[in-house]
Formats: C-alpha cells, sequence, structure tokens
C-alpha cells in the first residue's frame, strides 16, 4: 500500500512539471541534470553542443560561467543562490525562432540537490529596450512593464505552490490513513475502519478531481480535448448536478434555489463536459457563501447580441464578490480572485477549463458582481435549429 501512495505521488508530482509554465530542473552539485520538464528542455536544447541535456552548467558555460562562481560562493544549505539572472545568448541562440534572454533562478533544496528555474524573457527585454528608446512614455510603460511580469511571475509561482500544496496534501492524508488503518486493523472497531476508509476515499477524489483538471488543461492546450455532442434536457444536467451538491449545501448551511422553467431547455452538448461546467460553478458558489444564505440558479432563454435564441444559465452566490479589476483576469490560467484564494485551496484551473469548454460549444462564460452583494456567473449556450 505504501509502495503504491509512493507510486501515485511521484506520477502526479511528474504530471504537475510537466504542466509548469517555466522550465523546471533537479541538478546535482555538478550541475548533473536528475529530472528537468519539456520546457526546460525547449529552451536549453539551442544551446546544447550535442543535443544531450545531461549538465546545466557545461550547457550554460559558453553564455553564464558566472553561474559555477555564484554556486561555488553560496555557503548556505538552503536557499536562493541567484534569482531572475539574465542570461544574454547572443549567437548562441542559433537562428529561428529561439530564446535570445534567459532569466535563471536558482535555488539550493539541500546538500546535494538544486532547483533550477529558467523562463524566456526576451520579449519582456524586447520591450524593455523600446521603453528606454521612447523618452515620452519611458516612466509610464516601464512602470506597467514592470507589473505585467511580476503579476506573470507572482501568479506562476502561486501555481507551483497551490498545485504541490494540493496535491500532497490528499497523498499525505491516503498514505497517513492507510499506515493506520493497517496497524489497527485487527483490534480497531468497525466504526472506525470505516472513517479510515472515508477519509482514504475522500482524499482519493480529491486527488482524481485535481489530476483531472491538469489533464483537462494539458488536452486544451494541445487542442486535443474532444467532446461527443447530443441534444440534451439541460433541465434535467442541471438536476442531477444540483442533487449531487445538495448535502455539500447542508453542511455549509447554504440553501439551494431554483428560478425559471429549464425542462424545454434544449441544447446540442457534451453531456460529461457541460455536467463539468455545472459543478465547477456551484460548488464555487456554495464553497464561497457564508452559512444561512442562499445559492440561486437561473434559468432564461433570450436572444444573444446577435439576434439567436441561447440558454443562459445564472449561478448567483452571496460570497464576497470579485474585484472589478479581477472580472476577466479570473478566467486566466494560474489565476484566483484576490478575495477568495487564501485559504479557500484549489489551482485556479477551474474556470478557465470551464470557459474552453463552453468556447467549443459555441458559447460562453462571464463573471459579474451583484448589487446586493456575492458574484454570479452567466453561462450561454446556443439553442439548436430545428
Amino acid at each position: 500500500m505504501v509502495e503504491e501512495d509512493v507510486g501515485a505521488e511521484y506520477e502526479a508530482l511528474v504530471q504537475f512539471m510537466y504542466l509548469a509554465p517555466i522550465g523546471l530542473a533537479q541538478i546535482g552539485n555538478d550541475g548533473t541534470v536528475e529530472m528537468a520538464n519539456p520546457m526546460c528542455a525547449q529552451l536549453l536544447m539551442p544551446l546544447s553542443p550535442d543535443g544531450s541535456l545531461l549538465n546545466l552548467l557545461d550547457i550554460l558555460e559558453a553564455v553564464a560561467p558566472e553561474l559555477r562562481g555564484l554556486m561555488a560562493a553560496f555557503g548556505e544549505p538552503h536557499g536562493a543562490i541567484c534569482q531572475d539572472h539574465r542570461v544574454h545568448l547572443g549567437s548562441a541562440a542559433g537562428r529561428g525562432r529561439h530564446p535570445e534572454v534567459l532569466s535563471i533562478s536558482l535555488i539550493r533544496l539541500d546538500a546535494t540537490r538544486l532547483m533550477a528555474l529558467i523562463g524566456d524573457v526576451s520579449e519582456i527585454v524586447r520591450r524593455e529596450k523600446l521603453l528606454r528608446e521612447n523618452e515620452e512614455w519611458h516612466n509610464a510603460s516601464l512602470k506597467l512593464a514592470k507589473e505585467a511580469a511580476e503579476a506573470a511571475n507572482l501568479a506562476k509561482t502561486e501555481f507551483l505552490a497551490n498545485m504541490s500544496h494540493e496535491l500532497r496534501t490528499p497523498m499525505h492524508a491516503i498514505a497517513g490513513f492507510a499506515k493506520i488503518g493497517l496497524k489497527k486493523s485487527e483490534d480497531a472497531p468497525r466504526q472506525k475502519l470505516q472513517r479510515y476508509f472515508e477519509n482514504i476515499n475522500g482524499s482519493a477524489e480529491r486527488l482524481n478531481h485535481l489530476l483531472n483538471d491538469l489533464l483537462d488543461l494539458a488536452k486544451i492546450e494541445a487542442g486535443k480535448m474532444t467532446y461527443t455532442f447530443s441534444r440534451q434536457v439541460i433541465g434535467q444536467l442541471l438536476g442531477a448536478i444540483i442533487e449531487e451538491f445538495e448535502a455539500m449545501a447542508q453542511d455549509r448551511g447554504v440553501r439551494l434555489v431554483v428560478n425559471g422553467d429549464a425542462r424545454e431547455a434544449l441544447a446540442v452538448v457534451d453531456e460529461g463536459r457541460i455536467k463539468q461546467v455545472f459543478a465547477n460553478l456551484l460548488s464555487n458558489a456554495i464553497k464561497f457563501s457564508p452559512a444561512g444564505e442562499t445559492v440561486s440558479i437561473g434559468v432564461v432563454r433570450e436572444l444573444s447580441e446577435e439576434g439567436e435564441p441561447c440558454i443562459v444559465v445564472i449561478f448567483a452566490d452571496r460570497g464576497p464578490g470579485i474585484p472589478p479589476d479581477e472580472l476577466e483576469l479570473i478566467f486566466d490560467k494560474f489565476v484566483q480572485s484576490s478575495k477568495t484564494k487564501t485559504g479557500a485551496g484549489g489551482t485556479g484551473l477551474g474556470l478557465p477549463i470551464a470557459r474552453q469548454i463552453l468556447t467549443a460549444h459555441g458559447g460562453s462564460l462571464a463573471a459579474a458582481n451583484r448589487p446586493d452583494g456575492g458574484a454570479q456567473f452567466q453561462l450561454r449556450l446556443p439553442v439548436p435549429r430545428a
């Protein structure tokens, strides 16, 4: 059981590294590459004389020989050796669409292992150069570029931290309760053993949900998300999801109210994917609504801006709402609202995936704040022609 847990945790970690939006490599004290993700290989391959990724310091020797000295001079057992160290590649970048400037951060993990974070900052550097050449807009534009870069780096950093935490938490729970169950399997009361298994099952479901989000994101990024479309009654799909989350709402003291009649609302959809969208929006609404409040689900038929008939489903909560400048930002990958990310868990992938699914259906997903408090998410689906 423990070996299976370790294997599963390793597989989850590898999947996480594969999807990271920056180059990641674990190296030894001599620069030997022990593990690297695809983005790292993509950035470093043009610099490798023999096309291999055996030693990071050897690959970067021609353009960043100072890295060896920085590593040797760092005397702490762990911590940042360098952060956002700019490396200009020049002719080493070769021809074609290769990076011209890399940002390298080296972090010592322990006595024998280091983590390298590598990013392509060529576009940022080009923009900085243009800003310096334009005196009139220099100060204002430089500030905006800096803030944008910092926001992007912060989103990536938070994604890495959140994903690591979200993956490890259920894995540790599964391993912990499994070990306890094994030790007490002969003399523990049946009810206590059943509770251990319930905790293991709950953690496994949470881990499965996280990995499914990662796999969906990978499919979307690769353009390989598949759909099976058929005519469906939206009310039936929505009713199934509401029934599924009724227990969660009751546990949190939140009441679910359905407005409108969706029994005759037909749409051509992928049943599983639309249920996935409904589940994400409803679970968020319940999670962010205080006890004693109401989450309303509305269904109406109206005309789109192009004059085409469509079905509109609205999930409205009584939570903290969304800052106006984040109403669109929350649909970016790895981003969570500043009002709900603290202690709420999650990875910031649910809403971007939901919007991509609706876009593939010819629909849309938008967020807004309610005048009397809380947020609402409105999704639109086209009505099929007779």
